[in-house]
C-alpha cells in the first residue's frame, strides 16, 4: 500500500530516515527543515509519499516543489507503487543511490522520456586530512564578504561552473534561505572571491557539502581542498559526518577530495527526464 504520510506518520518516518541514514541525507535533511505537510511556498518542501509492506513503512517517495523527486526503499516491491505514482507526476530530476534509482528509470521507461543522466560517486570522510595552503589568502563566511562580490561569484558559480539557469535574485534567495549549520563560505584573494563551498543538506548525523566551485583562472592552487577541509573541521567540531557528491569524470575533484580524507560510499546518479 502506498499513500500520502502526514504529521501522524513522523515517528515511523524518522525511525525510517534513521535506520537508512547514510542514504535518505536529502529526504531527512529536508524533513527537519520543512516538515512533512507541505508547504507551496517552499521549493524544498513537498509531497511525501510512504509504501507500506505488512503495516511497516518500507519505502519514501518525495516530490519537492522545486522539481525533484528522492526515492529510497527497502524492498524492490516498492518499485510498482512508486511509478504509479510518478508516471502521473510532472518533474525535472529524480537523484538517489544508482541501486535505487536504476530499477525505478527501468521501469519508468514507457512513461517518461530521459534526457540525461549524471552519474557520480558518493563519498563519506571519516578521518580528515588536514590541509594548509601557502599565505595571500582568506576563507570567510558568506557575511564577512562584501555582498556585491559574492553575488556575482554565486552567478557566476552557477552559470559557469553548475550549467544552470541563475541571476542575483536566485543568489540572494541561497543566501538568505539557509539554516543555522548551512555554512556558506569563500576564499578570498585581495578580498575578492575565488572559490566557494557550502553545506547544502543537514541532519542529525550528516551535513552533506555542496556547491563547490572554483573560478577557472584560480584552478590548481589547493583552493577547493582549502574550503572543503574547512568545512569538515566545522561539521566534526559538531559532531557529525562529512560527505558530499562528485561526478566520476570530475577527476581533478575526487582526488582532491581524496586528498582531505573522503573515501568511497557508493554510486550516486541524477536522472533529468522531459517535462
Amino acid at each position: 500500500m502506498i499513500r500520502l504520510l502526514t504529521s501522524g506518520d513522523i515517528p515511523e518516518v524518522t525511525s525510517y530516515v534513521e535506520r537508512n541514514y547514510m542514504e535518505t541525507t536529502v529526504l531527512s535533511g529536508n524533513l527537519a527543515r520543512c516538515g512533512i505537510e507541505n508547504d507551496w511556498l517552499s521549493r524544498r518542501s513537498g509531497d511525501y509519499y510512504g509504501y507500506f509492506s505488512a503495516g511497516r513503512l518500507a519505502g519514501i517517495v518525495a516530490f519537492f516543489n522545486l522539481g525533484s523527486v528522492v526515492p529510497h526503499f527497502e524492498i524492490a516491491a516498492a518499485i510498482g507503487s512508486f511509478v504509479e505514482i510518478m508516471r502521473q507526476r510532472r518533474f525535472e530530476v529524480v537523484v538517489g543511490m544508482k541501486r535505487i534509482i536504476k530499477p525505478l528509470c527501468l521501469a519508468l521507461e514507457p512513461y517518461k522520456k530521459v534526457l540525461a543522466c549524471e552519474d557520480s560517486y558518493y563519498l563519506v570522510n571519516h578521518n580528515i586530512k588536514h590541509y594548509s595552503l601557502a599565505g595571500g589568502y582568506q576563507i570567510a563566511a558568506v557575511e564577512a564578504v562584501d555582498r556585491e562580490r559574492v553575488l556575482t561569484f554565486i552567478v557566476e558559480a552557477y552559470r559557469q561552473g553548475f550549467k544552470r539557469r541563475f541571476n542575483r535574485e536566485l543568489a540572494t534567495k541561497l543566501i538568505e534561505d539557509r539554516g543555522a549549520e548551512e555554512a556558506l563560505i569563500f576564499l578570498l584573494v585581495n578580498q575578492a572571491p575565488v572559490a566557494q563551498a557550502t553545506i547544502q543538506v543537514v541532519t542529525g548525523r550528516i551535513n552533506q557539502i555542496g556547491g563547490v566551485y572554483t573560478s577557472e583562472h584560480s584552478r590548481g592552487k589547493g583552493y577547493c581542498k582549502a574550503l572543503v577541509a574547512e568545512l569538515c573541521q566545522q561539521i566534526y567540531a559538531a559532531g557529525k559526518l562529512p560527505t558530499l557528491m562528485v561526478r566520476k569524470d570530475n577527476s581533478p575533484a575526487v582526488r582532491a577530495y581524496q586528498a582531505v580524507g573522503f573515501s568511497y560510499y557508493d554510486e550516486y546518479v541524477i536522472v533529468k527526464f522531459a517535462m
